[in-house]
């Protein structure tokens, strides 16, 4: 999920704990308040690939909430990760632009 509203990527927890490994640890514990209730866990920082479909992909840091207990999907957040590309949305075709800011 696309969401403007989140300050920071957070994935199911599965996929969490496979990327752990792959992240530095930018905090000890952090509250994130949700529609969903609050949650707590740690941040992390990583390259994400956005792989393309025609032209190139795209690596980009992002900033990740680990919670253990998250039940809200996979989600792509603003500031810790889509404020760093450039980015247009297709609806009517399900499509997702993306390149490196300049």
């Amino acid at each position: 999920m696309l969401d403007t509203g989140a300050p920071w990527c957070i994935f199911e927890p599965s996929v969490g704990k496979a990327i752990e490994s792959r992240l530095d640890e930018l905090s000890g514990t952090s509250v994130l308040d949700t529609r969903l209730g609050r949650f707590e866990g740690k941040l992390g920082i990583g390259t994400l690939t956005l792989i393309a479909t025609e032209g190139a992909d795209l690596d980009v840091e992002a900033t990740i909430f680990l919670c253990p207990d998250w039940p809200g999907g996979n989600v792509v957040g603003y500031i810790g990760f889509l404020a760093r590309i450039c980015s247009g949305l297709s609806p009517g075709e399900n499509n997702f632009f993306f390149g490196p800011l300049r």
